[in-house]
């Protein structure tokens, strides 16, 4: 009988060194699995920040003096939003920055107040301030229109630009370029 007392502890010593061995296993197991989770967790942070400093590029048309002309000038904004027609329409009306020596070719108070896409169509509905606030000439007249038709038309997806102000059409916003139709992309 005390060798079956015997054998039964020797299989109960056995049984216990095997659970403590299953367990100290498992236990660097997790061990192992948590530093590669926290690896895991620290790439996926890493990519998120590294996903936000993408800056997408925006072409917008600002205005240049000279003494005796003003000129149309393409200026690229990097944003770090979406690029999209009405983000790029947005960093237009922001007009130049602090450190720029180029004029807004749209007035500052000039509000966005939609834009759609239809069929190349792109109708932008301005506030009242672009009428209200503006106060050049023919020229400038021109310029604002063109900047804001070419700051559109760098959208492949767009290929004309309906003006409207407080969502109607208008025959001109100074009184000398008519805009009463779509307008196209001017490359002079």
């Amino acid at each position: 009988m005390k060798r079956v007392e015997k054998f039964i502890v020797f299989i109960i010593l056995v049984g216990l060194g095997l659970s403590f061995y299953f367990i100290n296993s498992l236990q660097k197991e997790i061990i192992t699995l948590k530093n590669e989770l926290s690896e895991t967790y620290y790439t996926l942070a890493k990519a998120r920040q590294n996903e936000a400093k993408i800056l997408n590029h925006a072409v917008i048309f600002l205005v240049k003096s000279t003494p005796t002309d003003f000129f149309l000038v393409p200026v690229n904004r990097e944003i770090s939003e979406e690029l999209t027609p009405f983000t790029a329409l947005n960093c237009l009306l922001l007009g130049p920055l602090p450190t720029e020596n180029w004029l807004a070719s749209v007035p500052s108070t000039t509000k966005l107040i939609g834009l759609s896409i239809f069929e190349g169509l792109a109708t932008v509905n301005f506030s009242n301030e672009i009428q209200s606030d503006f106060n050049g000439g023919a020229l400038l007249e021109a310029l604002m229109i063109q900047a804001i038709v070419n700051t559109l038309t760098e959208f492949p997806e767009i290929k004309s630009v309906q003006i409207l102000v407080n969502g109607e059409v208008v025959e001109s916003i100074g009184g000398h370029i008519f805009i009463a139709e779509p307008l196209s992309r001017n490359n002079n």
